[in-house]
């Protein structure tokens, strides 16, 4: 079990909040009181996912304006896991060492009973997409990072203190309407597209008529404290979980030097367990941790909520992230389902603002993510009804069951409907919707992972020569879309580590393509099937 919490809604009532650096404020206001804007895209909401999306969009040159209802970036941990996939992400949004400053990979997780006594350890030491499959981590750094990024886009405008007060989608563009909080001045958004990554409360959900679907009301109280570790002596703790009755909590890293405790509240509790004093004492009887090692940067009292929208599409109007699908954190996958929506809603975007294919391919947004991310909902509502058992006898139950070995960890979900290459019957073609893998290859002088060095896009990887296969209107489309074309071998592309050839030999492959968020498009098993696959994607696109 896993734990992540990324609740932008209640930060500007944390306790210890202070502002971050304000980031640069590019938009070009009109004379008078009103500013105008024509843009390609709007983004409400400058959490993970609008950042994510305002990067891939500003850095292939797209015209973005960014409406954050915050005056200021907030500089304290929210989240606190992020895994292998989104790793890779960061290398494409942002400086990723620098995003990626202060985390460390997380292993294992151990859960204890209410007996206090193992009942599970989760193994998580194997790599995904080329990461460390779970990493702790701080997330301002990640944030910092892409905002860095951003700003380095002259195309993209980000406007800090502007909540968006209307949203009207006209059909040949989306107005968007704002209100400067300092100042009061009013901001008009032309926009082709707007996307919503505004939070669970979502201003633009609300506007354009996109229901929830409420899977469970969670009326339990859990208190969140994060602490950074000031004596050098006190090693980042590992991950934990403890399903006390009648108090389950959780302890791990928050990144480097940094640790939390997340405890389950009770009805009757007294107001001092609220303290900070309460959460020192706490920390160091549960995890042995003194009140002299540690310094608390957070405190806050918050419900789950585990609900998912309707849809994810009106009209031009987009939904991404926590406006779309609210979960339980004890997964870790919230904020990074919401940077997965927006780099499945990027590449599409970029794709049909670039004229390189239909708006129909914008269609099935939706329909993907939402099948993607609903086990992942259901999967947190699961793990969280385990921690909240309150019954003695069940508990005991429940933990038998744990320590039997009866409950295999679910792997994580794949696409099952959408841009995928598809079968006769209609169903995914084998290995389409699954994550590919991402190794160490030599190119000439360069060596390092292989999309540091071809950069952001689709990925043709193959252990043959694609040339001589293809016609020329095959060539043309790869050229048209960009895609990268890795051939592998001494002369081509070096596998430096056998990532490729491991991954093409175990499934019996002689290339795949792959989408720009890193899920496999389709697959040849022989060379006569490069053609088709070729075709299949360029059906994809119109």
């Amino acid at each position: 079990m896993e734990l992540d919490l990324f609740v932008d809604e209640e930060r500007a009532a944390v306790d210890g909040y202070t502002p971050g650096p304000q980031g640069s404020l590019t938009a070009h206001a009109t004379t008078g009181a009103a500013m105008d804007i024509n843009v390609d895209v709007a983004i409400v909401g400058y959490g993970p996912g609008g950042a994510v999306l305002a990067s891939l969009l500003g850095q292939r040159g797209h015209s973005v304006a960014v409406l954050e209802k915050f005056p200021t970036p907030y500089n304290l941990p929210r989240m606190s896991t992020l895994d292998g996939e989104i790793a890779r992400l960061l290398q494409h949004t942002a400086d990723p060492a620098e995003a990626l400053r202060d985390s460390v990979p997380q292993t294992t997780v151990s859960m204890y009973g209410a007996d206090g006594k193992l009942v599970l350890v989760g193994d998580w030491s194997e790599t995904v997409c080329g990461h460390p499959r779970h990493l702790s981590l701080h997330q301002p750094n990640i944030e910092a990072a892409m905002y860095a990024r951003v700003d380095a886009c002259p195309s993209v405008q980000v406007h800090w203190g502007a909540p968006a007060t209307g949203v009207e989608d006209l059909g040949d563009r989306v107005v968007v309407t704002a209100t400067r909080a300092a100042d009061g001045e009013q901001i008009r958004v032309n926009a082709r597209y707007a996307v919503g990554m505004d939070g669970g409360s979502s201003f633009v959900r609300q506007a354009v008529g996109i229901s929830m679907d409420v899977l469970h009301r969670h009326d339990d109280e859990w208190l969140l404290t994060d602490f950074d570790i000031i004596d050098p002596e006190v090693a980042t703790p590992a991950m934990e979980g403890h399903l006390e009755v009648p108090r389950a909590y959780y302890w791990g890293p928050n990144g480097d030097r940094r640790c939390r405790i997340d405890m389950r509240l009770l009805p009757d509790d007294p107001a001092e367990v609220r303290t900070h004093e309460h959460a020192l004492g706490f920390l160091q009887d549960k995890a042995g941790i003194g009140p002299q090692s540690v310094r608390i940067t957070r405190q806050v009292a918050y419900r789950f909520r585990s609900e998912i929208a309707d849809r994810m599409r009106v009209g031009n109007v987009f939904l991404g992230g926590d406006a779309a699908h609210l979960m339980a954190p004890a997964m870790g996958q919230g904020a990074c389902s919401a940077m997965r929506d927006a780099v499945n809603l990027a590449w599409r975007l970029d794709l049909v603002l670039g004229g390189r294919a239909s708006a129909s391919v914008l269609d099935s947004y939706g329909p993907e993510r939402l099948a993607h991310v609903t086990p992942l909902v259901h999967g947190s509502l699961m793990n969280w009804s385990l921690a909240v058992e309150t019954d003695p006898g069940k508990a005991a139950a429940r933990d038998a069951f744990l320590r039997s070995g009866a409950v295999p960890v679910p792997p994580m979900p794949t696409l099952t409907t959408g841009f995928l290459q598809g079968t006769a019957e209609g169903s995914p073609a084998p290995l389409a919707g699954s994550l590919s893998p991402q190794g160490r290859v030599r190119i000439g002088e360069r060596s390092g992972l292989l999309d540091d060095l071809v950069g952001f896009g689709f990925q043709l990887v193959s252990r043959i020569p694609v040339a001589e296969l293809l016609t020329p209107a095959h060539t043309d489309l790869l050229e048209r879309l960009g895609v990268h074309v890795v051939v592998l071998g001494q002369d081509h592309v070096e596998d430096a580590d056998g990532t490729y050839r491991t991954f093409l030999d175990d499934h019996g492959l002689v290339a795949y393509l792959s989408r720009p968020d890193f899920y496999l498009f389709g697959t040849a098993a022989t060379a006569e099937d490069l053609p088709a696959l070729i075709d299949a994607l360029a059906a994809a696109l119109t």
